[in-house]
């Protein structure tokens, strides 16, 4: 099976048409969040970025630190954001540009998407401490575009038509192509095993569905918005989606539907492309266009 994923991808990768990442002027915002029992209030927005530049893809390192892709100098570069002390630091200052950092379940390291000079993107292991070298976790997976870990389970957007999920283990190799036509976000569910993703239906309708690494089974979860653009998941298990400037959120414990949460307003003008909420459950990193 595993040889089978590959040639499937090889084929897959000939046929891309785009490339995973569009570099546009993107500004970070970061809001305190409060949250109790699906209700959910977001105050205090800062932008801390606040320069001219792609800065996107953020996540949690812990609840203070931000990691996020930055074009500087025309070069894409992980950076490290401590929000409590207003510092940042370059994470990799390489030659190639690392996408989508994510922390790894378990340990001090975080992985990315690495496209090389060649324009490869594979999936690579980089440490907090910098002090061992970068290492490719899948070097027969590209190009991979994003993301998301459960456990050593990891669930992989992979370019090409149709764009694919990818579903293997980084300890027992075990390959297989879960479904097609899925969307840009992948997160796993807090508390949980299960990976959240979206699938693009026959008709054009967008659902979100909860995957089961263990089972490889799908069930939905809710309708998205096709007019939506990225979502995350709250500690709490409250799905956070954005369409233009507003945010909706949909809890499955205590909504029928999405509710509107908050208008960003004139900040959220551009539209919102990413969204990740901070392992304490109290602060949530919002991308918005420029």
């Amino acid at each position: 099976m595993k040889h089978l994923v590959k040639a499937i991808l090889v084929c897959l990768a000939a046929l891309m048409v785009q490339p995973a990442f569009a570099q546009t002027d993107t500004e970070i915002y970061v809001y305190d969040l409060k949250e109790k029992k699906g209700k959910i209030t977001l105050t205090k927005g800062k932008n801390v970025t606040n320069r001219k530049g792609y800065d996107n893809q953020p996540s949690f390192y812990n609840e203070d630190v931000l990691l996020y892709s930055s074009q500087i100098d025309g070069q894409m570069d992980i950076m490290m954001y401590d929000i409590y002390n207003d510092e940042r630091t370059n994470m990799t200052e390489t030659e190639v540009g690392e996408y989508s950092p994510t922390m790894v379940p378990g340990f001090d390291s975080y992985s990315v998407i690495r496209q090389d000079l060649e324009g490869n993107q594979l999936l690579y292991l980089y440490h907090i401490n910098k002090k061992k070298k970068p290492q490719v976790l899948f070097d027969d997976i590209a190009p991979v575009g994003y993301h998301a870990w459960s456990g050593s389970d990891v669930a992989m957007f992979v370019l090409g038509r149709p764009v694919t999920m990818v579903l293997t283990n980084a300890k027992e190799r075990k390959d297989r192509i879960i479904t097609s036509n899925i969307g840009r976000t992948l997160k796993t569910i807090p508390g949980t095993n299960k990976i959240a993703f979206e699938r693009t239906e026959d008709d054009g309708s967008k659902i979100i569905y909860q995957l089961d690494p263990k089972t490889d089974q799908f069930d939905k979860v809710i309708d998205n918005s096709k007019n939506s653009s990225d979502w995350t998941i709250t500690m709490e298990g409250t799905y956070i989606t954005s369409v233009e400037s507003k945010l909706f959120k949909y809890n499955p414990k205590q909504d029928k539907d999405w509710i509107e949460l908050m208008d960003l307003g004139s900040v959220g003008a551009g539209g919102i492309s990413r969204m990740a909420v901070s392992p304490d459950n109290k602060r949530i990193a919002i991308v918005v266009n420029q």
